[in-house]
């Protein structure tokens, strides 16, 4: 495989984005993988047992993916999903993926609908509000890089608050987040990459990665969505009392598509 299509995951890791997703996952189920690439993830949830659709707008890395039973290659901004795929799915992963549509919310709300009844989603976004976006914003700067926080080819931008909303629109509420943390260091994102002495993140930083699970919570009129947004403002404010260390339980808890 290429090395540009080569990803390394390490299923049994800690404070690592994959590692988590597969975790809540879970085995035996059936999947869509948003965002499947060349499968470096996909591998590892298939050897759990799980079945998998992936979905993948690089024809190249989705020619590579010989773990998923099939992957679409489609632009989710253009084409509905559920137009062209028709399983319904226990559990359907983005993994860094909404960040990069033109309009997460109409697609989230096509995806969900491929859902079984009791299905869940599992979701991974930056944080904008991480601490080393803050500090340089401070100092003036707004410098996109090739990958991370500033990935050049971020069109939309998440706090926890605003995913929490996303997901609320479409009827669903976080039931289980867990952070993924790294050193805080102003310096990546100009480029440089030495550690700067004495900025390592402390628990209480706001976190750059957020992964939830989600479950389905009724019908998403305007007054539900307000119920639950008031709901999950409450569970914040919890959050937010408790150990920052803890993690979180719930309290509610182009224009044409191929199938490789």
């Amino acid at each position: 495989m290429p090395d540009e299509y080569h990803v390394s995951v390490d299923p049994d890791a800690d404070n690592n984005p994959h590692s988590i997703a597969l975790r809540m996952v879970g085995a035996g189920h059936h999947v869509l993988e948003v965002g499947c690439w060349s499968g470096h993830v996909t591998e590892h949830l298939v050897a759990a047992g799980n079945t998998v659709v992936g979905v993948e707008i690089d024809v190249d890395a989705a020619a590579l993916n010989g773990f998923a039973d099939r992957v679409h290659v489609v632009d989710l901004d253009i084409v509905r999903l559920s137009g062209i795929e028709s399983d319904r799915f226990d559990v359907i992963v983005l993994g860094d993926v909404l960040e990069h549509l033109r309009d997460p919310a109409a697609t989230l709300a096509d995806l969900v609908g491929m859902l079984t009844d009791d299905g869940v989603l599992v979701v991974s976004i930056p944080n904008v509000a991480h601490i080393d976006v803050r500090l340089h914003l401070l100092s003036g700067h707004w410098d996109y890089q090739p990958a991370g926080l500033l990935d050049r080819t971020h069109l939309r931008w998440f706090t926890r608050a605003t995913l929490r909303d996303l997901l609320a629109g479409v009827g669903f509420v976080a039931t289980d987040l867990e952070p993924v943390r790294f050193e805080r260091n102003p310096t990546v994102l100009t480029g440089q990459r030495a550690h700067v002495p004495g900025t390592r993140s402390a628990t209480s930083m706001p976190i750059p990665t957020v992964r939830s699970s989600v479950r389905r919570d009724g019908p998403s009129s305007p007054t539900a969505r307000t119920q639950r947004h008031d709901a999950l403002a409450d569970h914040g404010r919890t959050l937010r009392q408790s150990t920052p260390n803890r993690r979180s339980a719930s309290s509610a808890s182009g224009p044409a598509s191929t199938t490789c």
